[in-house]
C-alpha cells in the first residue's frame, strides 16, 4: 500500500494502454494494455467507466483506424475525446472511487488514517462476436 499524496498522482495510474483502435468488423473499440490483455467495447458510453485518468492515458496511447478518410464512428469517438481533455472532461461521466477509512491503520509518517480507494470495474463486452470472413458452405469447395 502507497502512502502520501503520490497514492493520488501516479501510483493509482495502473491503465497502461498499449494502443487501441476502432474494428469496422465488430463495430467495437479494442483497447490492448501493455500486459497483453484486451478489452472490447462496444458503445461509446461505455468508456464512461473509465477514470479521467485512464481517458487520458488512452488519448495518449497510439490509435489505429483502417478508415483512412477520418470520417468513421472510430474517428468520430476519437476526436470527441480529445475535445474531452482539452475542457478536462466537463461534459463526460467518468467513474468515481469509494473510499474507506482504516480507522485501525495509520500512516507512520503523517500519524493519520489510511484510506482505501476501490475502484469500480469497467463496463467492457463480456462476450466478444466473432466475425465470419468466409461464406458459408466454402469447406466443402477446398480440395486436397
Amino acid at each position: 500500500m502507497e502512502f502520501g499524496f503520490t497514492h493520488y498522482d501516479e501510483v493509482g495510474n495502473k491503465s497502461k494502454v498499449a494502443c487501441w483502435r476502432y474494428e469496422p468488423d465488430k463495430q467495437m473499440w479494442l483497447i490492448t494494455r501493455k500486459s497483453g490483455h484486451r478489452e472490447y467495447y462496444g458503445k461509446e458510453s461505455q468508456f464512461e467507466s473509465l477514470t479521467q485518468i485512464d481517458l487520458k492515458t488512452l488519448l495518449r496511447a497510439a490509435y489505429y483506424d483502417p478508415d483512412l478518410s477520418k470520417k468513421g464512428r472510430g474517428w468520430a469517438f476519437h476526436s470527441r475525446l480529445e475535445k474531452e481533455v482539452r475542457t478536462n472532461i466537463a461534459t463526460m461521466k467518468t467513474a468515481e472511487p469509494i473510499v474507506r477509512r482504516n480507522p485501525g491503520v495509520r500512516d507512520s509518517f503523517t500519524r493519520r488514517t489510511v484510506k482505501s480507494i476501490i475502484w469500480h470495474p469497467t463496463d467492457k463486452k463480456k462476450i466478444i462476436p466473432l466475425i465470419r470472413k468466409f461464406e458459408k458452405g466454402i469447406l466443402r469447395k477446398f480440395n486436397y
